[in-house]
């Protein structure tokens, strides 16, 4: 039965230029632990970026086993290592996608 929650259990970075050898896109991805689950999820660009992946991709995530959130902070160019920051949240944010997207002048 279908629960209408979208939950992953990582990020995937696509590489449009590249493919994988057999003629499919190119894939990088961020893990999460076991039990750990992320949806949706935003870049959010250096200052001053110059290369396309100058910044962090930033998500909420949930382990289920300790029932806690956090937010999950990962850099564009190293997306396979580990995360370089993971703040612990005070409540739980439910699975959704959250993000809000602006124009800045």
């Amino acid at each position: 039965m279908f629960s209408g929650k979208s939950k992953y259990g990582g990020l995937a970075k696509l590489y449009f230029e590249e493919t994988d050898g057999e003629g499919n896109v190119k894939m990088e991805y961020h893990w999460l632990p076991k039990n750990n689950f992320c949806t949706g999820s935003t870049f959010v660009a250096k200052p001053k970026a110059v290369e396309e992946d100058d910044g962090w991709v930033v998500t909420f995530a949930h382990d289920e086993d300790s029932d806690t959130s956090y937010v999950l902070v990962v850099d564009a160019n190293n997306f396979g290592n580990e995360p370089i920051a993971i703040i612990n949240l005070p409540q739980r944010v439910p699975y959704g996608h959250h993000g809000s997207f602006f124009l800045s002048t």
